[in-house]
């Protein structure tokens, strides 16, 4: 069962009346199921709810909950404590430094090359451009390897 939170803000935006700017920030990471064909988060393990870790000055930790239901997107700010924040950067796969740690291989390849998006964890963008109508790189190529690293929408 979840832990009752007080909420700081319902609002998308950081709540910079409540806290003061953040330190630093950490992007919630995705991951691919194949099967089910849809982006999930290591944070929550959903693919409705994703979050963003903040660490304001002073030691306190806040997440960013943004939850997608029937095409409504809500969102919730609370604060974590230093255990909880320190298990989602670990679940979420992030080094001490700060930066997402461990190798990574894309489900569809098995490949180690073109995994550039830094908060998608596995699959490779020639594999993403493969497998989704619409997505081309910038120079027009259809997502081999070695083109540009960058997919844009046609």
């Amino acid at each position: 069962m979840e832990k009752k939170r007080k909420i700081l803000s319902r609002l998308p935006e950081y709540p910079a009346k409540k806290l003061p700017p953040p330190e630093a920030k950490f992007r919630d990471v995705l991951f691919w199921n194949p099967q089910r064909l849809l982006l999930f988060s290591r944070a929550t393990g959903d693919y409705r709810e994703f979050e963003t870790l903040y660490r304001p000055p002073g030691g306190r930790w806040v997440v960013r909950r943004r939850i997608r239901r029937g095409g409504r997107r809500s969102y919730c700010w609370f604060e974590v404590s230093e255990e909880e924040a320190r298990a989602w950067l670990e679940r979420c796969g992030y080094a001490s430094d700060g930066q997402i740690a461990g190798a990574r291989r894309c489900v569809f390849c098995g490949g180690v090359d073109g995994l550039d998006l830094p908060y998608l964890d596995n699959v490779c963008i020639p594999c993403i451009a493969r497998r989704v109508p619409g997505l081309v790189y910038p120079s027009g190529g259809e997502g081999g390897h070695g083109e540009d690293k960058v997919p844009g929408l046609r």
